[in-house]
C-alpha cells in the first residue's frame, strides 16, 4: 500500500467501524486484546475538531476527562485513580510545560489488558480556544505512537516482511543498538551508555562527543525525566525531547535493560520511530 494513503485509510476505517455502545452511552475505543489502548485514546482526540469533553474510562478503573478541540488537548478536567495529576488539573490551559506530566497521566490511565471506553459531549465553547492546548500530534511523537497506523496494527505482526538490509540489522547488537540501526541515517549521531551495548556509537565525532558530554553532566536528570513517563522506575521507555512539528532536529532518548541511548534525529522524522522501536524490542 502507498504510504501516502495510509492516513486516509485509517480515517475511513474508523468511520466504517461499528461503534460498541455500553451502559450510559459509553463507546468502546480499545478492546482488552488491543496492545496500545493509549494509541486509541490519542486517535480519538485526533479525530476531534469541534470542542468536546471526552470522558475516558479504563476497565482497570482509572478515569480521565479531557476538554479537546482542533486535535489539541485543552484541559484535564478530572482524573480518578491516577496519581500526581494535580499540576495538570490546576492548569487553566495545558501548555508545553505540562506535556510530561500529561503523558505520565495518560499512560497510567490506559494500562494494557483492559478495555477503554469514552463518552463524548459538547463543551459549549467556540473555536477561539483551538489555538491553545497541546497538539495531539506532539504527544504522539513523544510517545512514539503513529496516529496514522490502522487501528489494531500498532505493533508488528509475528512475520514482518523486510528488506535484506533490515534482516541483517535485526541480528546486530542488543535492543538499543538495533533500535538505532533500524532508524537508519535519519539518526545522525547516537551513543549508548550502560547495558549490553555500552560504548556503542555512530555518527560524526563532534556530535558523538557532544552527546557524551551531555550524558556526563545531565545523565542523572535525564534518567529522572524518563522515570516520569515510564511505568516503573528504571523501566523500558523511549521518547523524543524537544520534538518539533517544523523542520528542526530533535533529541531521541531510549532506555532498556540498563542501557541509555541518546541520539540526534534529523528534521521531522519521528514518524519512523514507532516501527523501529517495536522491531528492536520484538527481537528480545
Amino acid at each position: 500500500m502507498n504510504k501516502a494513503i495510509i492516513p486516509i485509510m485509517a480515517r475511513l476505517q474508523a468511520l466504517q467501524t461499528a461503534s460498541q455502545i455500553g451502559l450510559g452511552g459509553a463507546r468502546t475505543v480499545a478492546q482488552v486484546s488491543d496492545r496500545q489502548p493509549l494509541a486509541a485514546l490519542l486517535r480519538e482526540v485526533n479525530e476531534t475538531v469541534l470542542g468536546r469533553t471526552l470522558a475516558f474510562t479504563s476497565g482497570a478503573g482509572p478515569q480521565l476527562t479531557l476538554e479537546v478541540a482542533g486535535r489539541r488537548v485543552l484541559r484535564l478536567v478530572a482524573a480518578e485513580g491516577v496519581a500526581n495529576a494535580e499540576a495538570c488539573l490546576n492548569a487553566h490551559v495545558l501548555e508545553d510545560a505540562n506535556k510530561d506530566d500529561l503523558i505520565q497521566i495518560l499512560q497510567a490511565a490506559t494500562p494494557r489488558g483492559f478495555d477503554l471506553r469514552v463518552i463524548s459531549q459538547p463543551i459549549g465553547r467556540d473555536g477561539d480556544e483551538v489555538s491553545v492546548g497541546l497538539p495531539v500530534a506532539l504527544l504522539a511523537d513523544l510517545l512514539l505512537i503513529d496516529l496514522d497506523t490502522l487501528p489494531g496494527t500498532d505493533e508488528p505482526a509475528e512475520e514482518e516482511p523486510s528488506a535484506p538490509v533490515e534482516a541483517e540489522v535485526a541480528v546486530s547488537g542488543a535492543a538499543l543498538q538495533r533500535f538505532a540501526l533500524q532508524i537508519g541515517p535519519s539518526l545522525m549521531a547516537w551513543l549508548i551508555v550502560g547495558g549490553e551495548d555500552d560504548g556503542t556509537f555512530a555518527g560524526p565525532e563532534e556530535m558523538v562527543s557532544h552527546l557524551g558530554g551531555f550524558l556526563d553532566t545531565e545523565g542523572e536528570g535525564l534518567s529522572g525525566q524518563l522515570d516520569r513517563v515510564s511505568s516503573t522506575p528504571g523501566g523500558t521507555v523511549s521518547l523524543v525531547l524537544g520534538a518539533s512539528l517544523q523542520d528542526g532536529h530533535s533529541t531521541l532518548c531510549a532506555r532498556h535493560a540498563g542501557g541509555l541511548l541518546l541520539g540526534l534525529l534529523e528534521g521531522d522524522t519521528a514518524r519512523l520511530l514507532p516501527r523501529a522501536w517495536a522491531l528492536a524490542l520484538a527481537k528480545g
